[in-house]
């Protein structure tokens, strides 16, 4: 990807300082709110909430556990006027163990998942065509089985939500009333916030959404004058009805936010040191798509993998993925039917894979679901990192060899060796080898020739050594990469160099 092309994706945002080694992930936080996904899953948020609309929105698990949730709920209070945040009763220390454990201060229960009805997601559809399907076959736990959730502990003496509350809006009494009453009278709605997953009772929340809700019907507010709650929780937080739309509340998934071009435009705000020509330019960039390939939504994974792996075989980029992941999967290692590609353009997470994205085990990225963490790549027996690589290149490398190809078709008319060939005879012998022996097929176009034909072709041409190395090389390198074969560490070499020469040049 080029910078113009990063530039583009953020406008108003500039690139940010290098991040150096060891600084606080704060710093890398930062810019990841710059990136053009996380912007755009904020303006929707903001869209609703601005539009009088209170907004439920889920977080996979370790997502809160990192503290990065937390981190994104105040880019979108920054945003906002007459944000009211209620504290929490559960502090980050004592919410979680660990980045990725479960809260302390609730208990883990069984609880069979409930598919929603109206998903029509079924697993009567084959996709062995799917590269991914293998690839997430042990991740996603399928419909009614048992997974881990969240329960409340023991309760202890504290204050209630709507105490807290009315405590902030410096109020007595009825908080909700009291949101109503200013609503009225014409004083700018308020933004409440509630972290659920800082609640010792989290489906208070879920009562003080419904009772709001009710009240400023009740009391005949316009929609745009209604006080907007702002419910932040992970999946099991809040009751299962509160999944979907309630009235005029709106749900949001932190699903689908990350984007294969958030990861091309961090890692051209993190270039590489040194210059490089263009080949060398071009070779860095096909490395760069197979690591946005390879890591997909981990965004975090893919500027390390980047750093450690500069274009090795498989069985590196193999090893220091197995070093830059974290050390043990996300969740048990579960087999599942395939899956509907629908599933990754729905707009929340299907009942199919709900509990492997709450736990953070997969995501929608670029169209398809995909693993969070690659640690299914680590099999050397399986063919899911080679698929992976091969789409990258393709991605990178195809249009570039169409270009190619084109290039040489506009000089071949001066090229020809007019003395013993002409143009029909060029094409004819050039035709695809599906025609090239049916008598009374039709004479193709010169813009329809492949490159394996003008390779068969070429000797009617006055080519020179460089440029017939260079048709060679755009012809192996097309046939590798059709048959889903992903170029090695010097055929990548040469072709980039090939590439970035033009035609003319010798």
């Amino acid at each position: 990807m080029n910078s113009g092309a990063a530039e583009s994706a953020a406008p108003g945002s500039s690139a940010p300082e290098p991040v150096a080694a060891g600084t606080d992930r704060q710093v890398m936080d930062e810019d990841l709110a710059r990136l053009p996904g996380p912007r755009r899953h904020l303006d929707v948020l903001e869209a609703d909430l601005r539009a009088g609309r209170s907004c439920v929105w889920y977080f996979p698990d370790p997502v809160v556990g990192s503290g990065r949730a937390d981190f994104f709920v105040r880019e979108l209070t920054h945003r906002l006027e007459a944000v009211v945040p209620v504290p929490g009763l559960v502090s980050l220390a004592d919410r979680y163990a660990g980045p990725a454990s479960l809260p302390a201060q609730r208990a883990p229960i069984a609880e069979p998942h409930e598919p929603w009805a109206d998903t029509g997601y079924g697993w009567d559809t084959d996709l062995s065509d799917d590269p991914y399907s293998s690839l997430l076959s042990r991740l996603a736990a399928p419909s009614g089985t048992i997974r881990t959730s969240v329960a409340p502990a023991a309760p202890v003496p504290t204050t209630t939500l709507e105490e807290r509350l009315a405590k902030e809006l410096g109020v007595t009494g009825d908080p909700v009333e009291a949101l109503a009453e200013q609503a009225s009278v014409g004083q700018a709605p308020h933004v409440v916030v509630v972290r659920c997953w800082d609640e010792t009772f989290p489906e208070e929340a879920a009562r003080l959404l419904r009772v709001a809700q009710a009240t400023f019907h009740e009391a005949g507010l316009p929609g745009y004058a209604w006080p907007r709650l702002l419910l932040t929780a992970r999946a099991d937080d809040l009751p299962r009805t509160m999944l979907s739309s309630q009235g005029r509340a709106a749900v949001h998934w932190w699903w689908k936010v990350w984007t294969r071009l958030d990861t091309e435009v961090l890692m051209a705000w993190h270039s590489r040191s040194g210059t490089a020509d263009a080949a060398g330019a071009l070779f860095r960039r096909v490395t760069d798509a197979v690591v946005a390939e390879v890591c997909g939504p981990d965004i975090d994974r893919a500027l390390a993998l980047r750093d450690a792996w500069d274009s090795g075989g498989l069985g590196t980029l193999r090893r220091l993925l197995g070093q830059v992941l974290p050390e043990h999967p996300i969740g048990p290692a579960e087999s599942v039917p395939p899956r509907r590609l629908s599933t990754a353009h729905a707009s929340t997470p299907g009942a199919e894979i709900h509990d492997a994205w709450a736990r953070g085990a997969v995501d929608s990225w670029d169209g398809r679901i995909h693993s969070v963490h690659g640690h299914s790549l680590l099999d050397s027996n399986a063919q899911e990192l080679r698929v992976l690589v091969c789409h990258a290149q393709n991605r990178v490398l195809l249009p570039l060899i169409e270009e190619a190809r084109t290039a040489l078709i506009r000089l071949v008319p001066g090229m020809l060796r007019k003395q013993r060939f002409t143009l029909r005879d060029f094409c004819e012998k050039a035709r695809s080898q599906h025609w090239r022996n049916a008598e009374d097929a039709a004479v193709p176009d010169l813009e329809e020739l492949e490159l394996g034909g003008l390779s068969h072709a070429a000797y009617m041409l006055a080519l020179t050594t460089a440029q017939r190395h260079r048709l060679r090389t755009l012809h192996t390198a097309r046939n590798t990469l059709s048959h889903r074969t992903p170029l090695d560490h010097d055929e990548l070499v040469v072709l980039t160099g090939v590439l970035t020469t033009d035609w003319t040049a010798g």
